[in-house]
């Protein structure tokens, strides 16, 4: 558009030059021409910066959505670990309330119970090398810290529950007692949930997510 402005003003005061009455009125369109043409400029150049900043600004945030979006989904994917295991503890409790004197094996229940510890102690060690996207913000980096930080302590008490009803179910061991036992670990030791709504949604809003 500013070449067509150039053309069009080279063209005018060619034609000017060629049929003004006087030389002063010639000098007046010119200047006229002129402040006209500058302040097309200025307000040409401003545009250009303005979609620079605003094409700089969209890629930025383009990028910080990926980063997090990236962190995000690998986060997850150790949420539903951490779901899975504790679904499995739920279960082995759900199944001794169901069992009998008869068919009780300690051994096995023990198994299962160190098995799921194993289990529960390397998702906890994952879980303690989370880290936030040092490409993100300030802002949204301690958003992400404060997730974190929920998900150690929650995975902290999920585990020492299970490690404590390992220990609890060391054979040999009475049903009624390893029922007692594990019933009372549950409700003292029992994690509280894990709510990360808030900090997430903040930073999905902070995003334009």
């Amino acid at each position: 558009m500013i070449y067509a402005l150039i053309i069009a003003a080279g063209v005018t005061l060619a034609l000017l030059y060629k049929f003004s009455p006087t030389r002063k009125g010639f000098m007046i369109i010119c200047t006229l021409l002129l402040v006209v043409f500058s302040v097309s400029l200025l307000i040409h150049g401003r545009q250009v910066r303005q979609e620079q900043i605003t094409r700089a600004q969209l890629e930025d945030l383009l990028e910080r959505q990926k980063i997090f979006g990236d962190w995000y989904a690998a986060y997850q994917k150790d949420i539903d670990r951490l779901d899975r295991n504790w679904q499995l503890y739920h279960n082995i409790l759900d199944g001794l309330k169901v069992t009998d004197a008869q068919s009780f094996n300690a051994e096995a229940i023990y198994l299962r119970l160190k098995e799921l510890e194993q289990e529960s102690v390397d998702e906890q060690l994952k879980i303690h090398m989370l880290s936030p996207p040092p490409a993100l913000d300030a802002d949204n980096r301690y958003l992400v810290e404060v997730v974190i930080r929920k998900t150690q302590r929650y995975v902290d008490a999920q585990t020492r529950t299970i490690t404590l009803s390992a220990q609890a179910a060391t054979p040999p061991i009475d049903l009624e007692i390893l029922q007692a036992r594990l019933q009372d670990i549950m409700i003292r030791e029992s994690p509280e949930g894990l709510f990360t709504a808030q900090e997430i949604s903040a930073i999905r809003a902070a995003l334009n997510d």
